[in-house]
This record gives structure tokens, sequence and C-alpha cells, in this order.
């Protein structure tokens, strides 16, 4: 009677906490049953790439417009063509999406690329074997002169990072010039950037003014 007491009392504390692990983290469960993926991919171009890049050299000088925007077509035509070659050795096959207010980036990442740039432990965890990773950004502003981007959602492979991990990895990878607070990256910016958004199908950054 005592053994059958107690096996009640430790189904229905099984219970309980499973019960209660589910609605702590109701949140993230939501966020593994949302995988990420891209549907709809662009098709790059040299002569986009070579567009986009006079666009940002141009946005980048005093004389060069208040405001810049680039399409999706225009973002993946950087990434094949100007961005890929200077990836590191165990990242390839970059694409973007752009949604409504976020960015999405695919990457396929190998482990064994990967030395220098995460700490072990990190690719131990997310990367037993080559996968591909997906993200979700979301521009904005902290401040003129300061864009940042937050990660709304990460997933590597099958995975679907818990919210509560994202920290922990962006502050185990290294990514020079950007610095991590939470799931917020800061991005270097090419001068006083006030405004940096989705708008329609567009990535947009808007330059403030010299005057404070």
């Amino acid at each position: 009677m005592i053994k059958n007491c107690l096996a009640r009392i430790g189904c229905l504390s099984m219970v309980l906490i499973v019960v209660a692990g589910g609605w702590w983290f109701r949140d993230d469960i939501a966020d593994w049953l949302q995988r990420l993926e891209i549907t709809s991919a662009s098709r790059p171009s040299e002569q986009l790439a070579a567009r986009a890049s006079e666009k940002l050299e141009t946005f980048a000088t005093p004389a060069g417009g208040d405001e810049i925007a680039l399409s999706q077509a225009e973002l993946q035509s950087l990434l094949t063509y100007r961005a890929e070659p200077l990836l590191p050795e165990g990242v390839s096959d970059p694409v973007v999406e752009v949604r409504d207010s976020t960015v999405v980036l695919s990457a396929r990442v190998d482990p064994q690329g990967l030395e220098g740039l995460a700490s072990q432990e990190v690719i131990e965890r997310l990367f037993p074997d080559s996968a591909q990773v997906v993200v979700e950004l979301w521009p904005g502003v902290v401040s003129p002169g300061i864009p940042r981007v937050e990660v709304l959602k990460l997933q590597a492979g099958s995975i679907v990072v818990p919210s509560l991990m994202v920290p922990w990895i962006l502050e185990s990878i290294e990514m020079p010039g950007v610095e991590s607070t939470g799931v917020t990256l800061f991005l270097p910016s090419p001068g006083r950037v006030s405004r940096f958004t989705v708008d329609g199908d567009q990535l947009v950054l808007e330059m403030a003014g010299n005057e404070d």
C-alpha cells in the first residue's frame, strides 16, 4: 500500500513538473514548434551586387544622400558576390529573405571550419555535424549612429534554440566590430544612421543630419 501511495505521489509529482515546466517555458516551446525556413529566395546577379555596392559606398559619403533602400535581390547579390568570399571557411551558401518587419538569414555551417570563430562548447552543442543555420533579425536604431539587430529566433539544423540560450551563444561567437548584449547585436555604422528598418520589401537606412 505504501509503495502504491509513493508511486502515485511520484507520478503526480512528475505530472506537476511537466505541467509547470510546460507553463514556465511555454514561449520557448511555441518557438520550437515554429520552425524557421526561407521560402522566397531571390536569384543573385553580379549586376545587382555592383549596383548595391555603389549605393552603399555613395551612402557612406557626406554627399551620399539621406536614405538608401536595398531590395531582397540586391541583398542576396551582395551576400553571394561580395560577402561569401570573405566568410569563414566553415560558413557557406548565405541566403537572405526580407519579411514584413524582419530579415531572415540562412547559411550552411560546417563545424570543421569554425575554429577560432566560436567557443568549442557552442560548436559541440549546436554543430555535431554540418547544419543549416537560420536566424531571424529585427533591425533598428538605438540612437543616431548606433544601429542594432535583435535576434528573434535562431535555428541550427532541426534544433530551434531556446531564447534563454541565445545570449550565451552570441557572447561565445567572435564577431569583430560587433558588440552583443543579451539578444541584441550593435553594428558598426557608416555614419549617423537614424533609421534602420524594413519598409515593404526593402531594407532601409536613413542618415541623420550632422547637427545634434
